[in-house]
Parts: C-alpha cells; sequence; structure tokens
C-alpha cells in the first residue's frame, strides 16, 4: 500500500513539473527553438513587426536575440535617415513608458537609442 502511495504521490509531482518546464520565460526577444523572437508583450511584438526592417539592423542575426555591440548600434542608429530615427525613438518611448511589457534586450536597445 505504502508503494503505490509512494507511485501515486510521484505521479502527480512529474505531471504538474512538466507543465512549469514547459512554459515560456516571460522575459523577451530571446529566440525560441524556430528561430523566430520570443516576446514579453503583444506590445513588444507590434514595436518589432512595425519597425522590423530598421531594427534588424541593430542584432547581430534575424533571431533579434543578441544585439550588436554598442558602438555598432550606434552607427546603426546614425546611418539611419531622420524619419527611421525619429520612427525609432517614438517605439522606444513608448518601451521605456512601460518597460515590464518588454523584454531585457529590447529596454537595453532603447536605453542606447534614447541618449542618441
Amino acid at each position: 500500500m505504502k508503494f503505490k502511495t509512494v507511485a501515486a504521490a510521484t505521479a502527480a509531482f512529474l505531471m504538474l513539473a512538466g507543465a512549469s518546464f514547459a512554459q515560456q520565460a516571460p522575459q523577451g526577444t530571446a529566440p525560441t527553438a524556430q528561430g523566430t523572437p520570443a516576446f514579453a508583450s503583444d506590445a513588444e511584438k507590434a514595436m518589432y513587426e512595425q519597425n522590423m526592417k530598421s531594427m534588424s539592423g541593430f542584432f547581430t542575426d534575424q533571431t533579434m536575440g543578441t544585439l550588436k555591440p554598442d558602438a555598432e548600434v550606434k552607427a546603426t542608429f546614425e546611418a539611419m535617415d531622420a524619419d527611421s530615427q525619429a520612427g525609432m525613438k517614438s517605439a522606444c518611448e513608448k518601451a521605456m513608458s512601460d518597460r515590464g511589457s518588454y523584454g531585457t534586450v529590447t529596454t537595453a536597445l532603447c536605453q542606447q537609442v534614447m541618449v542618441m
């Protein structure tokens, strides 16, 4: 009888633990297994979709999970036309005013953009 109780408790624990391991981390823009970014929120996803062309130059690859070094981020921003720079700053202002909805990579990029 003791064995059945231990076995049932172990099975229940494994079922609950499996579900918690399958959840996605809340902090965003880390690449997924498919090579696409994982976003912290719908707002962050919309920011990347609206600014995909200009934002892709700030990252090391198309998954947008890793920023380029600071000097390259600055050079990329300075190479953008004035309208693109204004669009990036506007998107980053939104992100910085609602930091809890944006991942660490996006927040780091926006902190750099806001001081340029």
